[in-house]
Parts: C-alpha cells; sequence; structure tokens
C-alpha cells in the first residue's frame, strides 16, 4: 500500500504542476448564447429552461459499421443518439417574459442545445457551434417555439394528424380506430405499461434527421447538473401495436424504453430505417403470413426470451441489412417463422441469431462477430451459407437439426461448430462442406468442432449425438463472397 502512495505520489506531484502552470498562463475560451424561444397561444414566454448539453458519444462500432456498409442499419448521428435524460448538462438558463434569454461563460466548442418547459414537451437544436463572443441559434427550419403537449386520454375514432414538434402524452391505454397521420419529429411519450394499440391506416414516416420518436413519458424535465448519466433508470411503455387490415407505413421512427417497441399482427406489413433499443424486446412480428423488415438498428435489447428483432409464427418474410448491436438474442426466429435473413451486422450479442422450434429459415452473408453463440439452430435443416462469424467464443451449435454449412468463413474462440450432446431422440449430423477457417492443420480444424468423435462411447450422449461431415473437406482460403454483400 505503502508503494502505491508513493508511485501515485510521483505521478501526480508533475501533473499537478503542469495543471498550476497551464491555468496560471492560459484561460478557458468562452462565449455567450442569446436568442428567443416561444410558447405557442401564450404572451408571456417566461420560464422555458435552455440547457446546454455536451454531444452524445457515438458507440465506435456502430459508426464502424455505418462507415464499412453505408447500406445497412440506419446512420447515428446526434438526432439518433442524444436524449437529455442521459445527456451531460454544461449549463442552464431561462427565458423572461418576452422569450429572450442570454447564457454566458460557456466553454467554446458544438453542443445540443435543449429547451424546455413543464406542459410544453422540449426541443432540441443539434450540433451548435458555440465560439468566443455572442452566438445565436442557427439554421432553424422555423421559429424555436414550443407547442402546448396534446394528453391523449381517450380512442381515437376520426382522422388525426399528430404534427411536426409536437409532444402527444398516452396516459392510459389506447385504441386507433381510424386514419392517423404522424409527421417526422412528432415525440409520442407513454407512461409506464401502457399499450397504444392501431386497427386503423398508419401513416408515421420521419425523415433521416427529424425521426418521430416514441419514449418513455419519465424524467422528462430531469435538468441537473449533478445527475450521472449512468445513474438513470426509465421506466417502461408496454409496447405500440399494430393490428387490423388497413396500410401501416412506418419509417425513420425511434422506440426506446419499451417491453416490446412495436409488435406487428398486419399481414404483409415492412418496416425500415427505425431504431429500436434499451428495450425488454424490439421489433416483434407474431402470427401473419408475412412481415418484411430492412435497415433497422436494434441495440440494448435485454431481455433472453425475446430479440432485437424477432419473428413467431411468421410464415415468410425478409430480416435483411440490419445492424443488432448488444442484444440478448440479436435475431431469434421461433415456432416454423421462414425469413430470408441476409447482410445483417450482428455483434455483441449473447446469442446473435436464434432460430428455434421447426423453423427453415435461409440464412446467408451475414456479419456475425464478439457473440456468445454466433448462430444457434434448433430443428430442422435450413442452409448456413456464405457467413463470417467472428471472435465469438461459439460459432454455430446445432440443437436437434441438420443445417447445411457451406462458404461460411469461421474464426472463433472455443467451437467453430458444435453438435449440442442430447440423451435421447434421433441422430442429426451436421453437413459442413467447403468452410474456411483460417488455417489448413486439419488437427486444430477438428479441435474447434465438437461431435459424437469427443464423446465417450460410454457416455449416455454418445448414441443420440451426430458427426460432423466433411469437415476434412475445407477451403484453403478465405471464401470472398461471404459476409455482406455491396448494395
Amino acid at each position: 500500500m505503502k508503494k502505491n502512495i508513493a508511485l501515485l505520489s510521483l505521478i501526480f506531484l508533475p501533473l499537478s504542476l503542469l495543471l498550476l502552470s497551464c491555468t496560471s498562463t492560459t484561460g478557458t475560451s468562452t462565449g455567450t448564447l442569446t436568442g428567443t424561444v416561444q410558447l405557442e397561444g401564450q404572451s408571456d414566454h417566461s420560464g422555458i429552461v435552455i440547457g446546454i448539453y455536451e454531444l452524445a458519444e457515438l458507440d465506435p462500432d456502430i459508426v464502424e459499421a455505418n462507415q464499412k456498409w453505408p447500406h445497412i442499419g440506419v446512420i447515428i448521428n446526434q438526432h439518433t443518439e442524444f436524449d437529455h435524460r442521459f445527456g451531460t448538462l454544461i449549463k442552464t438558463g431561462e427565458t423572461d417574459a418576452s422569450g429572450s434569454f442570454e447564457i454566458a461563460d460557456i466553454p467554446t466548442g458544438v453542443y445540443n442545445i435543449v429547451t424546455i418547459k413543464d406542459g410544453f414537451g422540449f426541443r432540441y437544436v443539434y450540433e451548435v457551434q458555440l465560439n468566443e463572443g455572442n452566438n445565436t441559434i442557427p439554421n432553424l427550419k422555423d421559429d424555436l417555439t414550443l407547442y402546448p403537449e396534446t394528453q391523449v386520454t381517450s380512442n381515437i375514432s376520426s382522422p388525426t394528424t399528430w404534427q411536426t414538434n409536437h409532444h402527444y402524452i398516452i396516459g392510459q391505454d389506447i385504441i386507433i380506430d381510424d386514419e392517423l397521420t404522424i409527421e417526422p419529429g412528432a415525440v409520442i411519450r407513454l407512461n409506464e405499461g401502457v399499450k397504444m394499440s392501431v386497427y386503423g391506416a398508419l401513416t408515421a414516416v420521419g425523415e433521416a434527421d427529424n425521426f418521430i420518436w416514441f419514449t418513455s413519458n419519465d424524467s422528462i424535465n430531469s435538468f441537473s447538473i449533478f445527475r450521472f448519466p449512468s445513474s438513470v433508470s426509465l421506466f417502461e411503455y408496454k409496447m405500440i401495436e399494430l393490428d387490423g387490415n388497413l396500410n401501416k407505413d412506418m419509417s425513420f421512427c425511434k422506440f426506446d424504453h419499451a417491453s416490446t417497441g412495436l409488435l406487428n399482427y398486419v399481414n404483409g406489413f415492412e418496416i425500415s430505417d427505425c431504431v429500436f433499443r434499451e428495450s425488454q424486446c424490439g421489433f416483434k412480428a407474431e402470427d401473419v403470413d408475412s412481415t418484411f423488415c430492412r435497415n433497422l438498428l436494434c441495440e440494448e435489447i435485454s431481455n433472453e426470451s425475446y430479440g432485437g428483432i424477432y419473428f413467431d409464427h411468421v410464415n415468410v418474410g425478409i430480416i435483411e441489412k440490419n445492424i443488432v448491436f448488444n442484444c440478448e438474442n440479436g435475431i431469434r426466429i421461433k415456432n416454423e417463422s421462414n425469413p430470408e435473413i441476409s447482410n445483417n451486422e450482428i455483434s455483441f450479442c449473447n446469442i446473435g441469431l436464434n432460430d428455434s422450434y421447426h423453423c427453415l429459415a435461409n440464412i446467408f452473408h451475414n456479419e456475425i462477430r464478439e457473440c456468445d453463440i454466433g448462430i444457434q439452430k434448433a430443428n430442422y435443416s435450413p442452409n448456413i451459407f456464405y457467413n463470417n462469424i467472428f471472435n465469438c467464443q461459439q460459432g454455430i451449435i446445432s440443437l436437434w437439426a441438420s443445417p447445411i454449412l457451406h462458404y461460411n468463413n469461421l474464426n472463433c474462440f472455443q467451437y467453430n461448430i458444435k453438435i449440442d450432446p442430447k440423451n435421447h431422440g434421433d441422430l442429426y449430423d451436421v453437413n459442413a462442406e467447403n468452410n474456411y477457417y483460417y488455417t489448413v492443420d486439419l488437427e486444430i480444424i477438428k479441435e474447434k468442432a465438437y461431435d459424437r468423435n469427443d464423446i465417450h462411447p460410454g457416455s449416455p450422449y454418445y448414441n443420440y449425438t451426430g458427426i460432423i461431415l466433411y469437415l476434412e473437406s475445407f477451403l484453403t482460403q478465405e471464401y470472398p463472397y461471404a459476409g455482406i454483400q455491396d448494395e
């Protein structure tokens, strides 16, 4: 302990002297922000809080995926990532009766600006450059106006529009029976455990720089420079549910802090360019003949029974060009769901792709990495072709199934391919011809493959565990057309 204290003293003494010398010769460059914010329908515009926030940190792994494959997922930016409830607040100010404000002594830099008032919601202005001297908020498409929140407490049975930059508070379970149009930039905040069921026609089409936002109605006014963002835990709304036979059109929407972000019961529904995060389940389709989802970003989906994308009893469909990151199950398909699963980037999940209960999904051209299990396949025998599966503990696990594994590049830590041993049932072999294992040493390849050959003949599992066939017929160089393909 004394040795550690002495070492710390040696480290911090020169550092302290350096800091003192710096502060004695230079000062922090600061600026002032001025502007005007209005409350619609009011003559007194005082009490609007203006918060100066550090930019949200963009996850470097998702940024890397965006740069490598710009045609998949959602390109993250401040609009997709910033939430003031988790942000780092630098300074605040308030408006006077005319709506004017002035905030001085702000360190120069680039910030997100938040304007907020009880009963009027909030608005964000992203990436404002503050220089020395006086600064104003630039590049607004319209006046910086806050609108009265709309409390939605009853069912909607006539054509309705939810407007840009307006907040809609869903205080209890509601049913939407008629046409609902949600404009870009609308914010829908749901109370804890609340469900919004849409049976009527729905148009919820945001823009790449102006998403529609479905979120928890919790901690909205949590302005505190003493609060640590990591300490914030929001309650969850239950779900947005789509049902009925009328058309539903959704893109450029964000869903967060939900039990299930969006649950689809509509046949033929298509969704694209949406973000699902910090929820028990992201996008789920259930009991429909078909569903098609593309270019989603699913992140921090935590329930091991669900998934970032979850198909349950979906006869056919497409799951393609999505980024799925840090979920218990990245993509889960179950109960005779048979979508084509292709060109997805799946990383840092417990199980990257969990396929179970009589599904015949073809799995091809995916990039799966840094997962505990890359692909877990149970029942039936689909094609698993042209995938890159890297740096997972276990690459492909087969349970009661005979998948065909061809032209994959596999480089995992414990097993590239494993047949999970069972002590009952039929034998299930795996066809593993023409895969590349980043070695041409057959003994190393066999060490990272687990089948009946690794079980003692006296074990109760021996007679019920299959063989990995054609393991010796491996490629001697990386297959160049595996993984995500260009658009």
